[in-house]
This record gives structure tokens, C-alpha cells and sequence, in this order.
């Protein structure tokens, strides 16, 4: 992330890494569904939440509460209104808005995920336990991620063609929604027929797929 200074409440950070880390520390200061969060957090959330892009929407008629849950694999802030209504929020976007590309890449990243994750299952289902072919350790399902060997952004662009990533619509932002869609179903449903036919997928340690591979790339 970007070493620009960043404001958010009363705080002031000199730049958004060292803000994000701040938050991921109350993120997993927390066991997923298990309790909401400290008043002292509590006040800390409402300042992060209020520069999200979609503060309104996701504010409502108001918040009664933060919690922690688990969004896929992974953990994420979630939020419950006066009204009993619930929503999750990114941090992230708090932080620097996401651009239409990266909106974009997403919902590509969406429609294949059933596809990522039926290949993880399959892996694991084969009873030996999977080697990471870049560092050769053994795998888990805590540690494995799944690789594209042909990088997914070069998918996509492949994909699309001429299409620019920046005119490809997502859906509106809704509750309970925790993942962003492609709007065009039609366009989903292609790029899901295309994955499957050309994506390598490979389960690679998280250390190789964060650090190794991606200096790689």
C-alpha cells in the first residue's frame, strides 16, 4: 500500500500500510462469530467506516454493533444495524476506494470461484497430502492456496479482448452479499465456460504464492 499519510477519526497515520495494520489487529483480535466488538474498537470502526465509498448504504438507519465473521475462507468486518439488518464492509475500500478495474477483477474473480474451490476440495480428497511444487513442503488446507499458472489478470484480458476491464459492470453493492459479481450474467456464464477450459490451476504454499511466484510475475 501507498506510503501516503492517511486520516481517519482524530487519528493520523503516516501512511495506509501502517493504518491497515492497525485494523488487522482488531480484525484478528477476534475468533469469527464468536462476540462483538470492544466499545474502545467499537468507536475505532465507526471512524474507518466512515470513509467507506458506500458509507450510507451501509450505515443505514444506523449501527448497533461490529462483529467478526468468516467470509469464505477468510475473515471480514461485519456490521449490525438498529433494525436488526446485517452487512459486511471492506477495510480496505475504507482506505482506497477500489477503481473500476479492480472492481471489475473481482467479479471475474467471483464466477470462478466455485471452480477454484471445487479443484482445492479434489485435491485434498486424493488422501496423500499435496506438495507445494515451489518449496516443497507439504500442504494443508490452512496453508494451500490455489495458483493460476497462467496469472488471472492475463486470463481475463485474454478473455475480454478488445472489452476494456474498466467498462465491465458488477452488481450494485447489497447485504450479505460478501463477494463483488459481474452484472451480465450471459458474460459470467461465458467466462466460467472459458476458465474451465483454460485456466492450470495448482495448489502452491501461501509463502510461494505471496512472495515467490508473484516476483515472478
Amino acid at each position: 500500500m501507498s506510503a501516503r499519510p492517511i486520516q481517519i477519526g482524530q487519528r493520523r497515520y503516516a501512511s495506509v500500510s501502517l493504518a491497515a495494520m492497525e485494523i488487522r489487529t482488531v480484525l484478528y483480535s477476534y475468533e469469527p462469530g464468536t462476540s462483538t466488538v470492544t466499545p474502545a474498537h467499537e468507536r475505532f470502526l465507526r471512524d474507518v467506516l466512515d470513509r467507506h465509498p458506500e458509507s450510507a448504504q451501509k450505515i443505514g438507519c444506523g449501527v448497533a454493533s461490529f462483529q467478526v465473521e468468516s467470509n469464505g475462507g477468510s475473515r471480514g468486518f461485519w456490521l449490525t444495524r438498529h433494525d436488526g439488518t446485517r452487512t459486511d464492509w471492506s477495510f480496505l475500500a475504507c482506505l482506497t476506494a477500489p477503481t473500476a478495474e479492480q472492481q471489475a477483477l473481482a467479479g471475474f474473480r467471483a464466477a470462478a470461484r466455485p471452480q477454484i474451490d471445487s479443484f482445492r476440495d479434489e485435491c485434498f480428497a486424493r488422501g496423500k497430502p499435496p506438495i507445494c511444487p515451489v518449496t516443497r513442503e507439504r500442504l494443508t488446507r490452512k496453508t494451500a492456496h490455489v495458483d493460476h499458472e497462467i496469472p488471472f489478470d492475463s486470463l481475463v484480458k485474454t478473455f475480454l479482448g478488445p472489452t476494456a476491464l474498466r467498462d465491465v459492470r458488477v452488481e450494485p453493492t447489497r447485504d450479505d452479499a460478501t463477494e463483488t459479481m459481474l452484472a451480465d450474467r450471459v458474460l459470467r456464464e461465458a467466462w466460467a465456460l472459458y476458465h474451465r477450459s483454460v485456466a492450470k490451476l495448482r495448489l502452491v504454499s501461501a509463502q510461494a504464492n505471496l512472495s515467490a511466484l508473484r516476483r515472478q510475475r
